[in-house]
């Protein structure tokens, strides 16, 4: 970390409030975002790819402004308005806000961090219709709840000259119990245990074949993008923004995970490419000793697409797996606190 990125990260870690870094609320707005541009350069995670502490300063930065910009933001949609809290996590290209409807439920909205990164929400719409339209079918019904849900679109404006997609979704955030992998990861530095990997995994390859027999290519299946609910064991496969249907190019990746996507990344998407992405993932989380499951994900994450098994052909070998590994299924609660 050189002397500039060191001094942003102490001046936003000091930062009480917004208005620490940007001035008073209604303030100017050009000496606000020139402020929130410069820190931004120096703390962007695609410049310190792995140092947490300067990931963490950068999503705090960006809440901070966004509180700054709009400090009581209501949005309006389709079906109702919804009134944004403090609340926020910065996505790789959008900021997720804990949000209530008109009729008092929690929703998640979702807002472009850039007017270039629009394109990416409406690719998620469409991804998430697709998986609407899947799991509408009373056969698939059993998938819908690893899928997050599209309740509504808006547009937000966010500057005076620019106008932006939102998508409104159902919400699955900390107030609803759900912590991300990436946050359990941080907090057990040794890996985690095969047995609590067990029940993730099963639902995860779940996700996985449900999409890619609805036409969806995930394309970002990165910790940071799986959700978790440690008490009830249910698993959210969030992040849409980039999938793609079969056969055609990526828009784009999350350049801060590059050690999560195969070589092929650059070829026509494809199911292989989730594969390898949701193995490369297990292995990355899971304890080095178990030396089963590692192995497992190691043979689902071969450098050649076609040598891949798919997402459902992988359903009964994982549960063989298991069985051999660990016997009769039976619950297990999670035996760590994690929060977000």
């Amino acid at each position: 970390m050189n002397t500039e990125t060191r001094a942003a990260v102490e001046r936003v870690g000091a930062a009480l409030n917004a208005t620490d870094l940007f001035g008073p609320i209604g303030g100017s707005a050009r000496t606000g975002r020139r402020e929130f541009r410069r820190l931004a350069a120096l703390l962007h995670p695609d410049r310190a790819a792995g140092d947490a502490t300067v990931t963490q300063a950068f999503e705090r930065l960006v809440v901070l402004y966004d509180q700054w910009r709009s400090p009581s933001a209501v949005v309006t949609g389709r079906s109702s308005s919804y009134t944004l809290t403090p609340t926020a996590m910065q996505g790789s290209v959008s900021v997720v806000y804990a949000a209530t409807s008109a009729e008092g439920d929690a929703v998640a909205v979702k807002i472009p961090r850039t007017e270039a990164a629009s394109r990416f929400l409406r690719g998620e719409r469409s991804a998430l219709r697709r998986l609407e339209a899947f799991t509408a079918d009373p056969a698939n019904a059993w998938l819908a709840p690893y899928y997050p849900r599209l309740l509504d679109t808006a547009r937000a404006e966010v500057d005076a000259d620019a106008v932006r997609p939102v998508n409104v979704l159902s919400a699955h955030g900390a107030a609803e119990g759900f912590v991300d992998l990436a946050t359990v990861a941080a907090a057990l530095p040794g890996g985690m245990d095969g047995r609590d990997w067990a029940w993730i995994h099963r639902r995860l390859l779940r996700a996985v074949a449900g999409a890619h027999a609805a036409g969806v290519v995930h394309g970002a299946i990165v910790p940071e993008n799986i959700l978790i609910h440690p008490e009830g064991h249910g698993v959210v496969l969030a992040g849409w923004s980039f999938a793609a249907t079969p056969g055609a190019r990526l828009p784009g990746r999350i350049a801060s995970r590059r050690d999560l996507y195969p070589a092929d990344l650059d070829e026509p998407a494809s199911a292989a490419l989730d594969v390898f992405m949701l193995h490369a993932t297990m292995r990355a989380l899971l304890a080095p000793s178990e030396r089963r499951q590692q192995a497992f994900a190691a043979g689902c994450a071969l450098t050649a697409p076609r040598m891949r098994p798919t997402a459902v052909a992988l359903l009964g070998e994982y549960d063989e797996l298991l069985e051999d590994l660990y016997g009769r299924r039976r619950f297990r609660p999670f035996p760590y606190t994690v929060s977000a």
